[in-house]
């Protein structure tokens, strides 16, 4: 009975989720990862030094030991503990450029003052960060400095049971690593789209205000967390640098295909404002996340589902005729 009971925990370790990754941005296929979408984000400090991304000063806020690093761009910056491996990841919208009429960012975000960098100028950000440890966890400054928290050997991009976000208060709240979990808390299924998992949003029924949509959603795939989501109504123009958001051809119908119970404003606001999106997934072969029978809510109609598989495959197509032509 012993035996039995070690194999079946040496089991579920194996076949569960392998947190072995950190990537960023969705895409139909893996063809163009790297390139376009699905893109590595170094996971220690080694890696993030070796790709020339700058250390650069945080802008207030929860773990103030975690050290940032920061791309051409500033778009998404990396944090990392005194181990060098990462902890979590800021999400930077240029102030200037971010138009969003019905939202009030200030209450979301947080404003940063970026300094002059690599040849970049300071700039004002409004940013979203999320952690992947708890302040309980490791951030007395006495364990931060004996080195607790992540380990670099342990390899595993989520290690303390979840991720921290701000809520609307601007408290972190936990977004559990186990569907399970996580249904016994506010954030409510929705559908699954392949590439992406199945979709929860916090608090989200047709009678939301959408002044109180969060910002994050959770992302999960058999039965576990396999990554997390940023979404706000607004627009940006093309980046200079890499392009990390999402561009959602149909905002709107975008909307109703993954958030079957959004409200009625939600909609609205997408195909009046436009949508900036942002997948972040904790394993390395996001391309590969399925969707089956029940993990929606309620799947789309079929007219719809249609039109997004006739999406999908002209994207899978065109990525790989550029990757043939392109190297």
């Amino acid at each position: 009975m012993e035996k039995t009971v070690i194999l079946l925990t040496v089991a579920s370790l194996v076949t569960g989720i392998q947190y072995d990754g950190l990537r960023v941005k969705f895409g139909w296929s893996d063809a163009l990862a790297d390139i376009e979408y699905f893109f590595a984000i170094p996971r220690t400090i080694s890696e993030v030094e070796t790709e020339g991304w700058q250390r650069m000063e945080r802008p207030p806020g929860p773990l103030p030991e975690l050290r940032m690093y920061c791309p051409p761009g500033r778009g998404v910056c990396p944090l990392y503990d005194t181990a060098g491996f990462v902890a979590g990841l800021m999400i930077a919208i240029p102030v200037d450029e971010f138009d969003s009429p019905p939202v009030k960012p200030e209450k979301k975000f947080v404003k940063w003052q970026a300094a002059a960098s690599a040849g970049e100028p300071p700039r004002e950000y409004w940013t979203a960060t999320q952690y992947f440890v708890s302040e309980d966890y490791v951030f007395s400054l006495e364990s931060l400095k004996a080195g607790a928290g992540p380990q670099v050997e342990n390899g595993a991009t989520l290690q303390d049971g979840g991720v921290w976000v701000s809520d609307l208060d601007g408290r972190l709240m936990r977004i559990p690593s186990t569907e399970a979990e996580l249904n016994s808390t506010a954030f409510k299924k929705q559908n699954c789209i392949p590439n992406m998992g199945i979709h929860y949003y916090y608090n989200m029924t047709r009678n939301l205000k959408c002044e109180d949509l969060l910002p994050w959603f959770a992302l999960t795939t058999q039965g576990d967390l396999v990554g997390t989501g940023f979404q706000v109504i607004g627009k940006l123009p093309r980046q200079k640098h890499r392009e990390w958001f999402e561009r959602i051809p149909s905002p709107k119908q975008g909307v109703q295909v993954t958030i079957p119970y959004a409200p009625s404003c939600l909609t609205d606001w997408a195909e009046k404002y436009g949508v900036l999106s942002m997948h972040i997934y904790f394993t390395n072969d996001p391309w590969n996340i399925k969707c089956i029978t029940g993990d929606s809510i309620q799947p789309a109609p079929p007219l719809d589902r249609i039109i997004l598989n006739g999406y999908k495959y002209m994207n899978k197509i065109t990525d790989e005729v550029y990757k043939i032509f392109n190297g």
